[in-house]
């Protein structure tokens, strides 16, 4: 009974090893010190999309100087959320695999409305650190005419 266990157990384990990805039992949301630590972080918007601009390999500047490299490391994925007029993002990383990035993708910001935003980096427990503002305009939005 078990060796059944056992066996059935690896099995699991397996399939959702390779169901989930490379990465997926080592998942780690980021704080802020570790963001600081790989070159820091800071977001503009281009085409409706959110770039933000953090490299956890720590081989590039973005906003400090790395004080550390990571050459395993890739970004899981890039969780953010909207409350009102605040966009909070919190960086999850793994053991890098095949297709993984050390940056992370750009946010669709395209269902957003029109507005002003703050863009915060919200810590696993929950302490915001400001990226700044950033202003978003209807792509649906008629041309300002020019007066003749």
């Amino acid at each position: 009974m078990k060796k059944c266990l056992v066996a059935l157990l690896l099995v699991a384990t397996s399939t959702l090893a390779f169901t989930f990805g490379p990465g997926f039992w080592t998942q780690k949301k980021r704080d802020w010190a570790f963001i600081q630590s790989v070159g820091g972080i800071q977001v503009r918007v281009e085409d409706q999309q959110l770039m933000v601009d953090c490299d956890v390999s720590g081989t590039r500047e973005v906003t400090t100087k790395p004080t550390v490299i990571n050459s395993g490391m890739g970004v899981r994925k890039l969780i953010h959320t909207r409350k009102e007029n605040k966009i909070q993002l919190t960086l999850v990383t793994s053991v890098i695999g095949e297709g993984s990035r050390t940056t992370p993708k750009p946010v669709d910001l395209s269902s957003y409305p029109a507005g002003s935003y703050q863009v915060v980096y919200r810590d696993r427990d929950g302490q915001e650190h400001d990226l700044g503002s950033i202003q978003l305009v209807s792509p649906l939005a008629e041309p300002v005419q020019p007066v003749k």
